[in-house]
């Protein structure tokens, strides 16, 4: 045993392995020792112990020993079937020839267990030191068995179901722990993502659901403002820019006849007309404090002894005992009037008995029945068809005789006080007739309208256009308007389509009451425009530059304004308006030169020109005019040069440019303030865009005043 002690503390062959095998192995071959169920170990420098070997081969007496002869090496050989555990040692003289084995010993039990094979067995079952259940491992240790340490299954307390620290308690801790939205039983009460919880998304708080997990904010959304009576966009304010002059939503009511300034415009009654009529014919009336009056009507009087139909009901001098004098018996009288038919008829006095006590009044018959001897006996005589007068009278009779009954009669007309026809603008409009009265035709309904005076201008509110418009001898209150170059810019991709024709009908109305020739001046910018036949490509265009009102309003006649031209979706809105400057200011950033379309060379966006060229693209503002530029857009400002031009680089440009008021319409959502800022820099002022044409030319108005209020 004291040499098995001795082997297990001296080899070490659980760090070895078979690797060194190869080179003993060898020395084994010289000698041609059969070891074939051997393998070669580590070397060893001599036995376990070396006084026992030594003794048992040579005797205690004999003082030679193998583990001292220079010619003898020994080593240690697996025993089969190669367990390391078990080992034998063997010793050959290699200095005879061949080589001898000299000694091989019993195979002993070297080590507790096999060194490679580190972990023997797992989960054996143990008792920590404080009582409870776990699991250890068995494993060798450089050829000794040892056990691990007991670990327990115990474990920190989660929400399972189980005791998972061993304290007899299951899921104990967690009733304090507040609950969150995440899908989990947090407090470990069995309920998933229960509480209550508030979001606001900046209209008011609501519930703020947790739904697998995730919030759900029924919050709502501040929204653009709407007239209804709400604060659609939550700032605060209720109905703001939706309000009409009366401050009701919705476009200002019509004026009717009650005393009332319906349309809140600080006129009562103003401009209304009504039909009228008696029996003798139609007309109009006025309105004045509320009530109807003057009707223009031929008024119905009492019939009286004069041969004509005074009452109007088709008979005449009916029930009246009309009584000639004696002298006026034979003498003819003319009349236009039934029985005659056409023309210029006569009547007389005649006497219905031969003292000539009763005398009445004959119909109207054509001259030749009275020259005839008696009364109406010539054969070729038609007595009622007057004498045929070369002018017609508005009478509803013939008096042409040509079949027709107040035929092309017209007559001018004005119903404005007296002392302002040919004032200003002040001039008189026609009338026509029609069965006897005066009036004209509605251009809509076609209806004739007794007493109306069509295409009239009578005097009207004065307004900052170069014109005179109340008629009063005066322009613009006396004061002149400077010269102005005008500029629109309009957003023109398919999402501003319904916003477009609210935009060019407003623009013709605007630029009607701001149209002097040659003091104002008008151009007209689009974009983006689709370059056909591509279905990609865009470009901006100057439809029109600076040009007097007539060639203006012709030019935006002929511009084509297809649908297809507006499929685009690159809205290059800031370009136009840095482009619009460039060639005025005094503070540009970047000159024309340095930039391109962006996607000119094949890449990125679809704006791939602009005409005219972007080196060219030069608005001919006047020197010393004013300048005003007009935008609209339902998008956030946005750039498609490269390099891109960004906010505040165009607000320099602008802010720089002298006598600039620069204009812009926008939605009321996120993207206002943008455009705000931008009008702002241009000595301008904001506006909403919307879909309503009068809304619209009431923006564009109040900005007209805004223009003529700086040039006085």
């Amino acid at each position: 045993m004291k040499r098995l002690r001795l082997v297990f503390v001296l080899i070490w062959i659980v760090v070895v392995s078979c690797t060194s095998a190869p080179s003993s192995q060898s020395s084994i071959d010289e000698v041609s020792v059969n070891l074939d169920a051997v393998v070669n170990l580590e070397d060893v420098s001599q036995p376990a112990d070396d006084s026992e070997l030594a003794a048992e081969d040579a005797g205690e007496e004999d003082t030679y020993s193998i583990y001292t002869d220079p010619c003898v090496e020994c080593k240690w050989y697996f025993c089969p079937p190669l367990d390391a555990v078990w080992q034998k040692q063997i010793c050959i003289n290699s200095c005879e020839d061949p080589p001898v084995v000299v000694y091989e010993s019993e195979c002993v039990e070297y080590l507790e267990c096999d060194p490679s094979q580190a972990i023997m067995a797992t989960g054996i079952p143990c008792v920590t030191d404080d009582g409870y259940p776990g699991t250890q491992d068995k494993i060798c240790n450089k050829g000794t068995i040892q056990y691990t340490s007991c670990v327990t299954e115990c474990d920190d307390e989660i929400c399972n179901g189980e005791d998972d620290d061993c304290d007899g308690t299951v899921d104990e801790g967690f009733s304090d722990i507040v609950e969150e939205c995440n899908n989990v039983d947090d407090n470990c009460n069995g309920v998933v993502d229960e509480g209550e919880w508030e979001c606001d998304n900046g209209c008011g708080p609501a519930p703020n659901l947790c739904v697998a997990g995730k919030f759900v904010c029924t919050a709502p959304l501040p929204d653009d403002e709407s007239c209804d009576g709400e604060d659609n966009d939550c700032d605060g304010q209720i109905d703001e820019g939706q309000l009409n002059d009366c401050n009701m939503c919705g476009i200002e009511p019509e004026e009717v006849c009650n005393g009332i300034d319906d349309d809140c415009n600080g006129d009562t009654d103003e401009d209304l007309i009504n039909p009228c009529s008696t029996a003798c014919g139609e007309g109009y009336e006025i309105c004045n404090e509320g009530s109807w009056i003057s009707c223009t009507a031929p008024p119905v009087y009492d019939e009286i002894c004069d041969g004509l139909d005074n009452d109007c009901d088709g008979q005449i001098d009916e029930e009246l005992q009309c009584v000639c004098t004696v002298q006026d018996v034979g003498t003819l009288f003319p009349c236009s009037e039934s029985p005659l038919l056409c023309g210029q008829g006569y009547k007389t006095c005649d006497c219905l008995d031969s003292e000539c006590k009763t005398i009445v009044t004959t119909p109207c018959y054509a001259i030749c029945y009275w020259l005839a001897d008696p009364w109406g006996s010539d054969p070729n005589c038609d007595p009622h068809v007057g004498m045929a007068l070369s002018d017609e009278k508005c009478n509803n009779f013939d008096d042409d005789c040509d079949q027709a009954i107040d035929e092309d009669l017209f007559s001018a007309c004005y119903t404005g006080p007296e002392s302002t026809l040919y004032v200003g603008i002040c001039e008189p409009g026609e009338m026509t007739c029609d069965a006897g009265t005066w009036g004209h035709y509605n251009n809509e309904t076609q209806n004739f309208i007794p007493g109306y005076c069509k295409d009239e201008v009578t005097p009207q509110p004065e307004v900052c256009n170069g014109e005179d418009d109340d008629c009063d001898g005066e322009v613009d209150w006396g004061e002149e308007l400077k010269d102005t170059d005008v500029l629109f810019i309009v957003d023109w991709s398919g999402s501003m389509s319904d916003e477009i024709y609210a935009v060019m009908t407003a623009l013709n109305q605007f630029a009607q009451n701001f149209s002097d020739e040659d003091v104002v001046k008008w151009a007209f910018m689009r974009g983006p425009v689709a370059v056909l036949p591509s279905t990609y490509d865009e470009r901006l265009e100057l439809q029109q530059d600076l040009i007097g009102f007539t060639d203006y309003l012709a030019s935006l006649a002929a511009m084509d304004s297809s649908m297809q031209l507006m499929s685009t979706a690159h809205e290059m809105i800031l370009d136009a308006i840095y482009i619009s400057v460039h060639n005025i200011t005094a503070t540009l950033p970047q000159p024309i030169s340095s930039f391109e379309w962006a996607g000119s060379g094949g890449i990125g966006t679809n704006v791939i020109e602009s005409v005219p060229p972007l080196q060219d693209f030069d608005i001919s503002w006047r020197p010393g005019a004013d300048r005003i530029i007009i935008v609209f857009s339902d998008e956030y400002p946005q750039s498609y040069l490269n390099p891109k031009l960004d906010l505040e680089t165009v607000k320099t440009a602008v802010s720089g440019t002298p006598q600039l008021k620069l204009y812009t319409f926008s939605r009321a959502g996120s993207d206002k303030g943008k455009w705000e800022q931008l009008a702002s820099a241009g000595n301008g002022s904001w506006y909403k865009l919307t879909n309503n044409p009068t809304e619209m030319y009431v923006s564009l108005m109040e900005i007209l005043d805004e223009i003529c209020a700086s040039g006085n």
